[in-house]
């Protein structure tokens, strides 16, 4: 699987938090961004935020992209 870093500016725009999860779910497909997204769902109250962020790294999504995802799910 390939590696690449992608920068993000005006971090706290909700144009540059789409950005982060269009770019979550090109990278884990239509399929794999519904199961993370249900999983991050299921986890409220039941594991840490830090653990979900590094458990999505596990899937290739660190940094912005990954707080942005847990976030946006942790609702």
């Amino acid at each position: 699987m390939a590696h690449y870093e992608i920068e993000y500016q005006n971090l706290d725009a909700e144009e540059t938090k789409r950005k982060a999860l269009q770019d979550c779910r090109e990278w884990l497909g239509a399929s794999g961004y519904k199961e993370v997204a249900k999983i991050i769902r299921q986890a409220k109250g039941k594991a840490s935020k830090s653990l979900i962020v590094w458990a999505l790294g596990m899937r290739g999504i660190q940094g912005y992209p990954a707080e942005v995802m847990v976030d946006h799910y942790w609702q």
